[in-house]
């Protein structure tokens, strides 16, 4: 690694850092433009997926071509390289498949008529994918059945990613997209188990998606990732696109009002609560610091409730809970977006803007920094990560865990402002 120096001693320039920010993002861009050598080079590699797929890369250059549009073509190239991996599997989520290429598509868009032939053929297989799901999960819910893996109404893979890209394509009256809303809002409607009523979010597996003896009954999830919060940022923008479907400002009063009551008791919040855990009103030690499972995704989902229906109790909880958490932060293993110094980088600069609070600002730097310092020209994307650290190994390119969205949030930092052309709809922040 070749240190920028920016995270030594006395105040950094920050003139010199966003600077540097512009420069790493454009050296990090040149190493992903070609999309037969990045997937050749990266250690795991999906072609249609946000993260470590095509479609990721598609978000990064649709992003810097607002305002480069010399970007244009690699844009082009990237999703003409997704297209070409069509039709992929059937009822995928948000992260995959053709759900991803459609929104890396529509992000990339300057005007409506762009990628319109595109889109015409993904919408479809889309709206598929959500009835698919709603289908299959009807038939528990008729049946009364508690439990349902986190994955049928996650951002990543199920119904809170899918309903955010419905809302981006579809009128506000569009028939699978109030389809989706309500049954978001259907799963907040507690389900009996063993004599005792659930959550009807409440899931009998782990944290990975699968059975783990650490929680035999399973847990509620409060992530932005894979648990209720996704939820909640998926209605707080329905309830600003004046989607027609019965009770969904209560639905927002009923999540916020449980992640309110739910915090620490310093007032943070858990990544999940064992179900025994939330049935005798315990809470456990806050999650770790990030936007997956942790106090400051937790915190500018709750922030944007706040603002949809103008709750500055919620709002202040907010923005409290998430200087106090990034004063400190904890369990940041890599430099990426999902639970590293660049998602720690977009949710301050998100809380700053949205809240106006000027403490922000000098967390946005020392992210900024930190983020910097972790780029190593070696390495074949500039960023990497410990191959122990799992998913996208040492070298990995993706909107996640690797180098496109770390360039992402770097460039939202550079350029003092939320992102041009939405793309951190796909982390549920806009």
């Amino acid at each position: 690694m070749t240190p920028t120096g920016l995270t030594g001693h006395g105040a950094p320039d920050l003139v010199a850092l966003r600077s540097r920010a512009t420069e790493v993002t454009g050296e990090v861009a040149a190493r992903l433009a070609d999309p037969r050598k990045v997937a050749d080079t990266a250690d795991f590699w999906i072609p249609l997926a946000l993260n470590d797929g095509h479609s990721g890369m598609a978000l990064l250059f649709g992003e810097l071509a607002r305002k480069d549009p010399a970007h244009r073509p690699t844009v082009h190239a990237h999703l003409a390289a997704c297209a070409a991996a069509l039709p992929g599997r059937p009822g995928a989520g948000l992260y995959h498949e053709v759900p991803a290429l459609t929104f890396a598509a529509h992000t990339a868009r300057r005007v409506p008529d762009d990628y319109a032939g595109l889109l015409a053929r993904l919408d479809p297989a889309v709206d598929a994918a959500v009835r698919a799901l709603l289908e299959q999960d009807r038939a528990r819910l008729a049946e009364r059945r508690a439990g349902l893996p986190f994955s049928v109404y996650d951002a990543t893979a199920g119904l809170a990613g899918l309903t955010r890209l419905l809302l981006a394509r579809r009128p506000a009256d569009d028939a699978t997209l109030t389809a989706a809303v309500a049954h978001l809002l259907r799963l907040l409607t507690p389900l009996p188990r063993d004599g005792a009523s659930v959550p009807g979010w409440w899931t009998p597996l782990g944290s990975h998606g699968r059975a783990d003896e650490n929680l035999p009954d399973g847990h509620l999830n409060f992530g932005v990732a894979h648990g209720i919060t996704g939820v909640l940022s998926a209605l707080v923008t329905a309830h600003r696109a004046q989607v027609p479907v019965p009770g969904i400002d209560d639905g927002i009063r009923n999540i916020a009002e449980l992640l309110m009551a739910r915090r620490t008791a310093d007032g943070r919040w858990p990544a999940l609560i064992p179900l025994a855990d939330f049935t005798a009103g315990r809470t456990p030690h806050p999650g770790r610091s990030a936007w997956c499972y942790g106090t400051p995704g937790v915190a500018a989902v709750l922030h944007r409730a706040g603002e949809a229906l103008e709750r500055p109790d919620w709002r202040r909880a907010a923005v409290d809970a998430a200087l106090l958490d990034l004063a400190e932060p904890s369990g940041v293993g890599d430099a990426g977006i999902c639970h590293g110094w660049a998602g720690l980088l977009h949710l301050t600069t998100v809380l700053g803007h949205a809240s106006g609070d000027s403490r922000f600002a000098a967390l946005q730097d020392r992210f900024a920094a930190r983020t910097l310092d972790a780029y190593d020209p070696g390495r074949p994307f500039g960023f990497g990560q410990d191959p122990a650290a799992g998913a996208g190994g040492a070298n990995s390119a993706g909107l996640l865990t690797g180098a496109a969205g770390i360039a992402l949030a770097l460039h939202a930092y550079a350029a003092g402002a939320p992102p041009a052309g939405g793309w951190d709809a796909a982390l549920l922040l806009s």
